[in-house]
């Protein structure tokens, strides 16, 4: 719709014409340059930028009108009274106007490009300025609005811009007046270029990042644009291009040492030599500090000498081959929505160097331009990916027959020409804003959007504007059959590692290999980390993957009783379509609060590992470290342990090369050990930092030095009594009596003395509450491995003088199908307790068989376990890094992880014994190989029928299910199917499982 036709002539309503017009991006705007804030002569410019004398910053509550519709906009909706106030900046979703909307692939409008809903809704914000004349310019930055931007001042048109991440500056000199002045800024939530803004993420609108005045001289520098050129015997040349003016500068180290003096003439080159630099890394983030002169302002930025390139298919920064250990972040807060402060920015980075991330993703637009100065300074290797997405095109293109097979169509707006301009407006904005940052190694093209002319011309322009970093972007499939050659690297998502090694085989291909979306760490996930870390030191051509993602994304649905955040996610916000809890799909949940995924990313991305040497005592320590040397970051001690607890402590020295190996000699690791004996090595911070405190545990590797005796259970010498009728067998040793339903097929009570230890009948489990990962889940429901009907055969007692044995054929289905696993299982009770044998054969219509095991409700009272396995968080086959095996002990009240959505969480792998304890009385649980455990307060059913976890109704009883196995939990969410190596084995099982009863 027209909307100029709508309004009355020459008002503020009929200057909004450009929001449906690819060739109108940027009205009255200022060119793109790169990122600086100016500080007045005599300032530090070093200091944060809000202390500048030439910056005014404009956040704070501004008076706010929301609209609906465009269509309700008054004609002069500038001298409207504005009654309402909203913080700037700020989602205005997030203020009670509109709703947030969750959509990954489709768009959240009618596909009729570029044309938007006529029901536009508006956001008018309003404040006033005061101004008084010094001669001296004043320009106007929003750093981030979405989606675009109409700007008014004192009532007069000033300009207008999208591309929501990228700054829009205006020159508001001419339109303002001695004293007070109005400022408006009429936001749309749509415009044509939503449909290159189609990113996965919780969709909102409004001014969401900082606005602020500069200050500036008329005649002063525009843009300046730093590289850095590596010499020979470590010298480097700083290469120094200022545009608009004049200036003059000087280089110091990080010590304030003055390196250098010199000038640089407008548009004219300056080159300044440095011997010995000091270069910059993700590991070693050494940053020289540049003071511009120029006039009356004074400009500092950071400079780091490194270089970016390719060499025999490798990436190499400084020479040397990297891996980016990395992950993919959003813009995304549960209070704050879009908007990222400094102090979020720096959190999140903090937490991920706490955790050996190395390299960000800006996933999927640019981040704020504080966002790249905290990584230039905390060290970490970024993709700096370009405004750029159009992924639901995917299912325009298609019927609805489409099966996924072929996903060119994702490529309309890549061939299509009214998107050219537009397209290659966001390379500008990209690289122009940043062009000055360290960090920043990669160009991304942008995300999912295919490829076509219009992207190979988006390369062409990101080339021309900058030859010192790498071109990437994943997203080829092509309509127009355009070349993706002029792309540095080939990226992949969640490509399974038979794919990457089939890579490798292509003769035709010789680019590097990155993965910039991998490991989809939705809910109890990652589970394959480990194996796609192997696969990228397995050749120099894999230069590593990016995590996919950093954060759950959620608005908040208000608090539970006790104050707890209901978090809230796609369909929980009445939208019109959604993609339910996709959004939850990251390290840490929306409060930064770590998953234990996190602390699997922290442990596989680990700086130093450890395998055995040649002799028993010897041990080879191999750093990932690509410019450090180790023992430099880092002390290391050790502790040999068995299930009794820690035999031996000391103290490791340690000096390792980047990338190098050393044998480090522990004599007591040689001894003689009785028992099953672990050493367990740890890596701390050797001094404070920005991230690390002295002493904080950066990781760990733990071996085996001694398997021990194999345990054997003792047969107490006991009499034992039973009795039997046609539908029960009772029998009893000593004062613990148990008594089996025959017509269950199933221990329905186990008494020692008057004390009961079931609540219901002991239960063969199949079955665990689903995690996003298991994406064969339906299967499972099929075939109802979650409420089975059992049908028994037969059941036979034999008693002797020390023991009765039950053997009972059985098995397990429901209705329409035949049953879904047959069965015989033989009980043994003696003194030693009860002794359970199972030969279990599954149907090959099962999927993926998520757990075979017993499942026990025990009353309330026992509510303490320990056990000697994998711990201390939750550790699956697949998904157990983070971990080490150890005895442990805890309440069943804090072992549950609480994922939003909630699923299968806190088992515990690879435990060689489980002791459930109620008071003076203890139940313990082993088995003839290593078995998983969990317990928990909540059923498996209760945490697969419910959508949120404040949802969640504790069960009556404690709940404890011991696993013959457990399957892994992958991330097969968004990722390869789970490998073969950690799924249970079918159709056979032999499973063997002992319970001992007893008192303290």
């Amino acid at each position: 719709m027209d909307i100029s036709k709508l309004a009355a002539v020459n008002s503020p309503k009929s200057k909004m014409i450009n929001h449906e017009d690819t060739q109108a991006l940027h009205i009255g705007t200022l060119d793109k340059h790169c990122y600086f804030v100016p500080f007045a002569k005599g300032q530090d410019p070093f200091q944060s930028r809000e202390n500048s004398q030439r910056m005014e910053l404009l956040n704070g509550d501004w008076g706010f009108r929301y609209y609906d519709s465009i269509i309700d906009l008054e004609d002069d909706f500038i001298h409207e009274k504005f009654e309402n106030t909203i913080p700037v900046p700020s989602n205005w979703q997030l203020y009670g106007y509109d709703k947030p909307q969750y959509t990954n692939v489709c768009y959240p409008i009618p596909f009729d490009p570029p044309f938007v809903p006529d029901d536009i809704p508006v956001g008018v914000y309003q404040r006033e300025y005061c101004y008084s004349h010094d001669g001296m310019d004043r320009v106007l930055v929003f750093e981030g609005v979405d989606s675009c931007v109409y700007l008014y001042v004192n009532g007069s048109f000033v300009g207008y811009s999208q591309v929501s991440h990228a700054a829009a500056e205006f020159d508001i000199t001419p339109f303002l007046t001695e004293g007070r002045n109005i400022i408006t800024a009429a936001v749309l939530k749509w415009c044509d270029g939503t449909y290159l803004e189609d990113q996965d993420k919780i969709r909102l609108s409004g001014i969401f990042r900082d606005v602020y005045v500069l200050s500036r001289s008329k005649r002063r520098l525009e843009n300046y644009i730093v590289k850095t050129v590596l010499g020979e015997n470590g010298s480097a040349v700083l290469e120094f291009t200022a545009f608009g003016c004049d200036v003059s500068a000087k280089l110091c180290d990080d010590d304030g040492v003055t390196m250098a003096q010199f000038s640089a003439y407008d548009g004219e080159k300056a080159k300044v030599k440095i011997d010995n630099a000091r270069l910059w890394s993700a590991e070693m983030p050494y940053l020289y500090r540049l003071t511009i002169q120029a006039d009356d302002e004074v400009i500092g930025e950071e400079i780091g000498f490194r270089d970016v390139k390719v060499e025999d298919g490798v990436v190499k920064i400084n020479g040397r081959a990297v891996k980016f250990k990395g992950v993919n972040r959003h813009d995304s807060y549960p209070d704050t929505g879009y908007y990222a402060s400094y102090e979020q920015m720096k959190a999140d980075l903090v937490l991920m160097k706490k955790h050996n991330i190395n390299a960000v993703r800006t996933s999927h637009y640019p981040n704020s331009p504080v966002f790249y100065q905290l990584c230039d300074r905390l060290g970490f290797y970024v993709i700096d990916e370009a405004d750029l997405e159009s992924h639901g095109c995917v299912e325009v293109y298609y019927d609805y027959k489409w099966d996924y097979s072929d996903y060119r169509g994702i490529a309309m707006l890549a061939s299509d020409e009214r998107f050219k301009e537009a397209i290659k407006d966001r390379a500008k904005c990209l690289v122009k804003r940043d062009i000055n940052r360290p960090c920043v190694v990669f160009w991304s093209l942008g995300n999912e959007s295919g490829y076509g002319e219009n992207m190979l011309e988006e390369a062409k322009v990101i080339k021309a504007l900058d030859d010192t970093r790498l071109v990437h972007y994943e997203s080829t499939h092509c309509l127009d059959g355009t070349s993706d050659s002029i792309l540095d690297v080939v990226s992949g998502m969640y490509w399974d590692i038979d794919s990457m090694k089939g890579y490798l085989e292509k003769p035709e291909e010789k680019r590097p290999f990155v993965l910039c979306e991998y490991c989809h760490a939705m809910g109890n996930g990652p589970g394959d980390l480990e194996d796609y870390h192997n696969a990228f030191y397995s050749n120099e051509r894999f230069c590593g993957g990016f995590v996919w993602e950093w954060c759950d994304h959620s608005v908040p649905l208000g608090k539970t009783a006790e104050g707890k955040l209901k978090y809230g996610y796609g369909g929980d916000f009445g939208e019109r379509h959604n993609d339910g809890n996709f959004c939850m799909d990251g390290l840490v949940y929306p409060d930064r609060t770590p998953h234990t995924g996190l602390l699997e990313v922290k442990q596989v991305y680990r700086p130093v590992r450890v395998t055995k040497g040649k002799s028993a005592d010897s041990f080879v320590f191999s750093s990932t470290l690509e410019f450090a040397n180790a023992g430099d970051v880092l002390d290391c001690r050790y502790e040999i342990t068995d299930k009794n607890g820690i035999i031996d402590i000391g103290m490791v020295d340690i000096c390792i090369e980047p990338m190098g190996s050393t044998e480090v000699k522990v004599p007591q690791a040689a001894g003689e050990h009785e028992e099953e004996t672990f050493i367990r090595f740890i890596f701390t911070a050797k001094e404070d930092t920005e991230y690390w405190e002295k002493g904080y545990e950066v990781c760990f590797d733990q071996l085996k030095i001694a398997d021990g005796r194999k345990a054997v259970v003792e047969k107490a010498k006991a009499k034992v009594k039973a009795e039997e009728t046609p539908l029960c067998i009772t029998v009893a040793e000593g004062d613990i009596v148990y008594r089996f339903d025959k017509r269950k097929s199933a221990f329905v009570s186990v008494r020692i003395g008057d004390r009961e230890l079931l609540d219901r009948p002991l239960q063969y489990n199949f079955f665990r509450a689903p995690t996003d990962n298991d994406v064969m889940k339906h299967n499972w429901y099929k075939v109802h491995l979650n409420d089975f009907v059992v049908k028994s055969y037969g059941c036979k007692l034999a008693v002797r003088e020390d023991s009765a044995e039950i053997e009972v054929s059985q098995s397990f289905g429901w209705s329409i199908q035949q049953p879904f696993c047959k069965m015989t299982a033989v009980y043994v009770i003696d003194g030693s307790g009860l002794d359970i044998k199972c030969k279990a054969e599954f149907s090959d219509k099962i999927d993926m068989l998520p757990r075979f095991g017993i499942r026990l409700f025990m009353p309330k009272a026992f509510s303490q376990v320990e056990y000697f396995g994998y711990g201390p968080t939750e550790s699956y086959i697949d998904k157990r890094q983070a971990c080490y095996v150890g005895r442990f002990a805890a309440d069943i009240g804090d072992m549950h992880e609480d994922y939003i959505r909630p699923q299968e969480n806190s088992s515990h792998y690879g435990c060689r014994y489980l002791t459930v304890s109620g008071g003076d009385t203890k139940v313990k649980f082993t088995a003839d190989k290593d078995f998983s455990f969990n317990a928990s307060q909540f059923t498996q059913e209760e945490l697969a029928a419910k959508a949120h976890n404040y949802e969640l109704e504790r069960c009556e009883s404690n709940v404890i299910c011991v696993d013959y196995a457990m399957a892994g939990v992958g991330s097969n969410s968004c990722g390869p199917r789970l490998a073969e190596k950690y799924q249970l084995d079918k159709p056979l099982i032999n499973a063997h499982f002992h319970i001992q009863i007893g008192k303290e």
